[in-house]
């Protein structure tokens, strides 16, 4: 959410402006710019029809007025349906570290963007930080000899602030300012486990049999209870970067 500080309506919070979400998600993003900003209106892409259903009903159960000002539409980042100069602001969160080309991504943000148009993003930064449930994961799927499924996810994140606004600058982006956060999340075992199972490690759990899968979700729950509290708090380093579209030439 604190991305959502680093742009703003140029009329103020209640001003008329169109804002595009890419990678939408399930709409947390989206969900919070409709209801800080209510002249906002909304386009969310996302290349996962699934995702973009539970947005829609997200935004649904909250009331008809945000479901009104949000339109969802598939699509990849690199080749956003818009047409030029037609957004006012543009956030994206996690998203830019898992397409082919950034560099593809950062062109069709500036197109779409009016001249003077803000964006604003937040990614993961490399790193190779050590988090202990994962080490106690590997030795128990090696205790019980299941092995991991290929891993073909194609990952490209920033290695630093000053890597992401010289990217930005190539793009053509006036006034880029990156910076480093990080991100700190304390787990449980129980919610870790959920989503390794769920997210990380979906496609292993999903290839095991009932009993199977029930006998690694017992074993690892008995093992990261022995873990200490302190060992599930989960802190990663972030790079967040906001730019200006230029002017027109």
């Amino acid at each position: 959410m604190r991305l959502l500080e680093r742009v703003s309506p140029p009329g103020g919070d209640g001003a008329p402006v169109e804002l595009l979400d890419i990678g939408t998600g399930t709409g947390a993003l989206a969900l919070a710019v409709l209801e800080r900003w209510p002249g906002a209106r909304v386009t969310g892409i996302d290349p996962s029809g699934r995702m973009l259903d539970i947005a829609a009903e997200r935004a649904r159960d909250r009331s008809a007025g945000l479901s009104r000002r949000l339109r969802l539409v598939v699509a990849t980042a690199d080749r956003l349906p818009l047409p030029d100069h037609s957004m006012d602001l543009a956030v994206s969160s996690f998203v830019i570290q898992l397409v082919p080309k950034r560099a593809a991504v950062l062109r069709e943000i500036r197109r779409v963007l009016r001249p003077g148009g803000r964006v604003a993003m937040v990614t993961w930064q490399e790193d190779d930080l050590a988090f202990e449930p994962d080490e106690l994961f590997a030795d128990v799927l090696d205790e019980l000899r299941i092995e991991r499924p290929g891993n073909d996810r194609d990952v490209h994140p920033y290695t630093s602030a000053r890597a992401a606004a010289k990217e930005f600058q190539r793009a053509g982006f006036r006034e880029v300012d990156a910076r480093p956060e990080w991100l700190e999340h304390r787990f449980t075992p129980e919610s870790y486990l959920d989503l390794l199972e769920h997210w990380i490690e979906r496609e292993l759990f999903e290839k095991l049999g009932p009993d199977e899968r029930q006998h690694l979700r017992a074993a690892t729950l008995h093992r990261m209870r022995e873990l200490g509290s302190t060992a599930f708090v989960w802190r990663r380093p972030l790079v967040s970067v906001s730019a200006v579209a230029p002017p027109r030439p």
